[in-house]
């Protein structure tokens, strides 16, 4: 099993930086840039040659409809002999979560796929702040 983890720019190799940075490197997931300086061959290309010698593969992207995106979904379409999903929109923590768990996992690309969203979407929150509020009579007896 293989993660490639694309999108536009320096996405790809960003994550990879800040997964370096608390986690060290992640065995089986591949970081590639689509960049300013690239066609939709050239990304492809790099895809190819990312996948050869794995036959489960999660493409892990960052924008639904981009570039990096359609040339995953092409790619699945057209690759009979691998198992190959394609997420989009997942987050950093699902990918340390997931990526320190590759080397020992043996369901599909479809499962780890789903796996990847339902971890992202656990970790999307929105931060509440709360009013805390303290005895002003001096009645407490400090517990």
């Amino acid at each position: 099993m293989k993660v490639i983890v694309t999108g536009h720019g320096h996405f790809a190799t960003g994550l990879e930086s800040t997964v370096k940075l608390l986690a060290g490197r992640l065995p089986n997931v591949g970081f590639i840039d689509f960049t300013g300086d690239m066609d939709e061959t050239s990304l492809r290309k790099k895809f190819e040659q990312a996948i050869r010698d794995t036959d489960q593969i999660v493409f892990f992207c960052d924008l639904l409809g981009g570039t990096p995106f359609k040339e995953a979904v092409k790619i699945s379409s057209t690759i009979a002999d691998k198992k190959i999903a394609v997420i989009t929109g997942c987050n950093i923590g699902s990918l340390m979560e997931l990526g320190l768990q590759l080397s020992g996992y043996n369901g599909t690309a479809d499962e780890l796929a789903q796996k990847f969203v339902d971890i992202s979407r656990a970790q999307t929150q929105v931060f509440h702040r709360r009013k805390i509020e303290t005895d002003t009579n001096g009645d407490s007896d400090g517990i």
